[in-house]
């Protein structure tokens, strides 16, 4: 298949908080010969497994922002790809102070690593990560795909992103994380599939001893940098894709009463997303 033809499947559904049904937020984009993972959340090589996907057919990895749930797998999905035999440079693509963190990632491992090749006898070379910091704008282009940066806003990140992949006449827009924004329908508009997130905080418990001074506190906080069920729809109303996804859920969200709640605003298209679902 032509860069024409994309999919998009969904790796991981959720949020920081353990749920088997939702792992940490992934995705990974089809276009023609290529595989484009976005973001890292935890069990994401075991989600590519599931999918029957290797590591090694993953050349490019997008990190849209650094809170630690989208990139806490990050050194997992590294050094597999690796351990499955794949010398070729990784291109890691993030916001400023990517560049550091990867140099963080490799010396944590380096003991790991240089033992093993001892270990095997070989004078095989270490992981290689290339990495390219971006900031809004176009991030790469492969073969008539494109993929572009835009800002969106999830304070107090300073640098938080969606991504649009477009190739010919079709196109793909990932929110990454945040609460309702202008220059995300700016750039979606029109989008064959948009993927935003879906935060019903309200719903969540209350764990004392989190850091949180109450449930209201955290409520309030949370509406200053993620955007609630009850706000997608005019979001998805204003952007007009052509369908309407969801992600980066709770493990209390259930997907008839989002569907019914993001439905008062919104009469389009409309996936509650689940993980390994692929569109």
């Amino acid at each position: 298949q032509g860069t024409e033809y994309m999919q998009i499947t969904l790796l991981g559904t959720g949020t920081p908080t353990p749920n088997p049904d939702r792992r940490g937020p992934s995705q990974v984009i089809h276009a023609g010969a290529e595989n484009i993972l976005v973001d890292c959340g935890s069990g994401v090589v075991t989600r590519l497994h599931e999918t029957g996907i290797r590591p090694p057919e993953i050349n490019h990895l997008l990190i849209t922002h650094h809170h630690s749930d989208h990139y806490i797998d990050l050194d997992h999905f590294i050094i597999t790809r690796w351990i499955f035999g794949d010398d070729r440079p990784l291109n890691v693509y993030g916001p400023p102070r990517q560049k550091e963190m990867i140099e963080n990632i490799m010396r944590l491992h380096e003991y790991d690593l240089k033992i093993r090749v001892a270990h095997q006898g070989t004078a095989r070379p270490l992981p290689e990560v290339i990495v390219h910091e971006f900031d809004e704008g176009e991030v790469l282009e492969l073969d008539g795909l494109k993929v572009t940066a835009f800002r969106v806003e999830h304070p107090p990140i300073d640098y938080a992103f969606g991504f649009r992949f477009d190739a010919k006449d079709r196109g793909i827009v990932l929110s990454g994380d945040t609460r309702p924004c202008e220059n995300l329908v700016k750039h979606a508009h029109g989008a064959d599939l948009l993927v935003h997130e879906c935060m019903h905080a309200a719903k969540m418990p209350f764990i004392p001893g989190s850091g949180w001074e109450s449930a209201e506190q955290r409520l309030e906080a949370m509406a200053l940098y993620h955007t609630f069920p009850e706000q997608i729809g005019m979001v998805a109303r204003d952007a007009a894709p052509k369908l309407l996804v969801t992600s980066h859920m709770n493990p209390i969200s259930i997907a008839e009463e989002l569907r019914e709640i993001i439905g008062r605003d919104y009469s389009g298209p409309l996936t509650i997303g689940e993980d390994l679902m692929t569109l």
